[in-house]
């Protein structure tokens, strides 16, 4: 497994509080992927999380069962279901590393968004306000707070603008091997795999299959009338 291919996993509910706290954030992402990581080894607790940090070629100050009882706080205080996706470990690191604006935080977040919501599938069809809603930790609406502080709503807010966030995906899409395409339809198609040609296919393949749809839904409900 090469570095490229080296992965962590984490509950995307963390992403809550990655702009308000972003290295706390990054921290306890450190410590829950691994933590996660661990337990697909075998050993006990501190010795699967060695034996993760040794793989993944992590090195921590802290000892390891901080890190670990950091990580099960945290899994504790998840939702009973939540969604999870995977970050590179170099670009966290990255992140870690290196101080990064506002624009980067929310490029990262908007980045995994679109990661949770592809999932394993080579694309599929999605919208801005999923992807917004998953960019902030928001498995869905109705996990959007009623409550929260004025600098989180206000940078909410101002993603919602199709402005801003036409912004963070043009940048994916030159920067973060994001691919997204539109065409006379609601919502768009994402991808990181599939080309430009080939997402405008599979468009145009979809809309005559749902053209064809309609078609045959307006000859039943023809039929139906007759016999009626």
């Amino acid at each position: 497994m090469s570095d490229n291919e080296k992965y962590l996993n984490i509950p995307i509910p963390m992403l809550q509080y990655m702009h308000t706290k972003p290295k706390q954030f990054l921290n306890d992402v450190i410590d829950v992927g691994i933590y996660l990581f661990s337990l697909t080894l075998e050993g006990n607790e501190v010795s699967r999380y060695k034996d993760a940090l040794s793989f993944l070629d992590i090195k921590q100050t802290n000892k390891p069962i901080f890190c670990i009882n950091n990580a099960k706080v945290i899994l504790e205080n998840m939702p009973p279901k939540y969604l999870t996706v995977g970050i590179n470990i170099k670009m966290l690191f990255d992140y870690y590393k290196n101080n990064k604006t506002e624009f980067d935080l929310i490029c990262l977040g908007a980045y995994l968004a679109i990661k949770s919501i592809l999932g394993k599938k080579p694309y599929c069809k999605t919208n801005k306000q999923m992807i917004h809603e998953r960019m902030f930790g928001y498995s869905s609406p109705k996990d959007i707070p009623l409550k929260m502080t004025r600098n989180l709503y206000h940078l909410q807010a101002k993603y919602k603008n199709r402005y801003h966030m036409d912004k963070v995906l043009m940048e994916l899409e030159a920067n973060w091997y994001i691919k997204t395409f539109s065409n006379h339809i609601r919502g768009m198609y994402v991808s990181t795999e599939k080309t430009y040609l080939e997402l405008a296919e599979i468009i145009e393949a979809n809309k005559k299959l749902n053209k064809n749809q309609v078609i045959k839904d307006e000859k039943r409900k023809a039929r139906e009338w007759v016999k009626s």
